[in-house]
This record gives structure tokens, sequence and C-alpha cells, in this order.
């Protein structure tokens, strides 16, 4: 699979790349100077919807858009920083910037890439978008609080492929002909309708206190639980339980149980362990549990799930 992005530096965009690729993956590029990043805006803004990616191999430096700004991360880390606040974002977070929101990007990782999906105000007030601005959802309700609220923050959900969705998105942009303004428009809606479907938010994001127990779970999800968490950074189970909740928008529980799936997933695609070892690997005592929790997590058996990706490994039910 072609791990690859050729960027087109008069747009600042993913004007080049292959469909198949595989959004874990990384482009190669040269340095982007932010003067090259300004002239791509200045370029695109001429449409309604643009965007604009880039690789973090530099700061970006403070600033504020005349368009609404929904940032997501394809690879590594970023910090995203708004005065005294700032927030982590890794592969797979989303984040919405609200209209004249202010913020600068710090490198974490200068591997890291990144893209934004811009949107001009009239676009989403009263254009393609008016009917969810003017909700009462909680996507409608933030973009219009943009002078209090300035982001809202959406941690990588593994059991929705928005990966897929936005990789469709950027094979639309690429496209560029005459129905692509409409066809991106309805893409565009429809991640914003997985968001609401998704309805794990934050108006924090993810702070060093944070991504030290994300670390801890990280290390330890095989055995982790609240307790342990708890009793590890010295924390009652409640207050860890509502912190986790405020700034990632799941509960602790659910973030063990991703992790577990997300590991049991990559042993079945990538190695010919037995299932029930898999399931031993990644925590669960007991095999029939783990069954009914990854059927539920990905809508199918384990068993059906390797099969997709080798057709070689039938024996283990």
């Amino acid at each position: 699979m072609n791990q690859v992005f050729f960027q087109h530096y008069d747009k600042i965009l993913m004007d080049d790349f292959l469909p198949s690729i595989d959004f874990e993956g990384l482009w190669t590029d040269r340095k982007i100077t932010t003067d090259k990043q300004l002239k791509g805006i200045e370029a695109a803004e001429q449409q309604d919807i643009f965007l604009i990616g880039h690789r973090m191999s530099q700061e970006t430096p403070h600033h504020s858009h005349n368009f609404y700004e929904v940032i997501c991360i394809l690879n590594g880390v970023i910090e995203n920083c708004m005065g005294s606040k700032s927030f982590y974002m890794s592969s797979g977070d989303i984040c919405i910037m609200n209209l004249a929101s202010a913020h600068s990007l710090k490198v974490v990782d200068p591997d890291a890439i990144i893209f934004n999906i811009c949107i001009k105000a009239d676009e989403m007030q009263h254009g393609t978008f008016r009917n969810l601005y003017r909700s009462d959802t909680f996507i409608g309700t933030f973009l219009r609080e943009n002078d209090n609220l300035d982001y809202l923050y959406f941690p990588n959900n593994h059991k929705r492929n928005l990966a897929g969705l936005l990789q469709i998105i950027l094979t639309t942009y690429a496209r560029d002909g005459a129905t692509t303004p409409f066809l991106l428009a309805s893409e565009v809606l429809q991640l914003f309708a997985e968001l609401l479907e998704f309805n794990e938010y934050s108006y924090y994001g993810i702070d060093e206190k944070v991504l030290a127990i994300l670390s801890y779970i990280e290390a330890n999800y095989q055995t982790a639980s609240l307790a342990d968490a708890a009793a590890h950074f010295n924390y009652s189970e409640s207050y860890l339980s509502r912190y986790i909740k405020k700034h990632t928008g799941k509960q602790i529980t659910k973030i063990i149980t991703e992790k577990k799936m997300e590991n049991a997933g990559l042993l079945l695609q990538n190695t010919d362990l037995p299932i029930h070892n898999i399931a031993s690997e990644v925590g669960y005592q007991s095999y029939s549990h783990f069954h009914k929790i990854f059927k539920d997590w990905y809508s199918e058996t384990p068993l059906a799930y390797r099969t997709k990706f080798d057709n070689r490994l039938p024996q283990n039910k």
C-alpha cells in the first residue's frame, strides 16, 4: 500500500495522492514555509470550502481566520495553543476552530501531518451548512457562540471510519472538476453528521495531566482499570472519571476498551495467533466476553475480521 502524499505548494493541499493511501502512514515532502502556506490560503479563499494541508516541521504562528477551520490530524501529535490554554491532538483527532478564534500550533512531532477543512462564514451561516448552524445540536450551538467558545475537540473514535471519509473528502478536492463543490459540500456535511452521531467531545481537550493518564493506559491497557489509574495518580476514582470525561468526552472505561480492541484488531491483521490467545493477550480472561465485546465493537466476529485481511487464517474461531 502506498504511504506517500504528494503536495502542490501553490495551493498547499494534497493535490496528487493515491486513493489507496494508508492514513496511518506518512507522506514525504520538502519543508513548507509559512510564506507558502499563506500564499496557499490566499489562492484557496476564492472557494467556499477549501483544504490546506502540511506537515508540522515548524511552528505555525499565532493567527486567526475569517473562516471556520476543521483541523484533522492524519498522523503524529501537535500542540494547539490559545493564549494561556493549550491541548494536544494526535492521529485521528479532529478540532473545529470557531470563527475568528486565534491560535498557534506548536511542533511536538515534526513528522505530524495535518490538514484543515476551511469553510467561509457565509457558506456556514447562510449556505450549505445553514441548517446545521441554526440547529439546537451541540455543534450548532458551538458555532453560534463564537464570542465565548473557541474550539470543539473530538478525540479519535476507533469505531467510526472517519479516516475513510476524510480520504473521500481529499480525493474529491483533488479532482477539481465541475461537480467538485457540490460533492465536497455534501461530504463535509456528512463529516459533521458523523461527529454529531459520535457525540463525544470536549471544550477543553487533552492537557499534560490527561496525556500522562492516557500514556499510563497505553502501557497498561491489558490490566488497567479506573481504580488502578486513580491509585497510580493518587486521585479519587470520581475525580479521575470526571476529569477524563471533561477533557476527552469519553469515560475512562471506554478508553481502555478502545485500546484493547485496537490492539486485538492489529493482532488479527498481522499475526496468525489463535484468536483465544489474542483475547488473553489484550487482557480478557473470558474468551466469550472478548468475542461479545469484539463483535459489538467491529460489527463482526474476530474470525470474519481476520478473514478480510488474510484468507489463509481460517482456523481459529
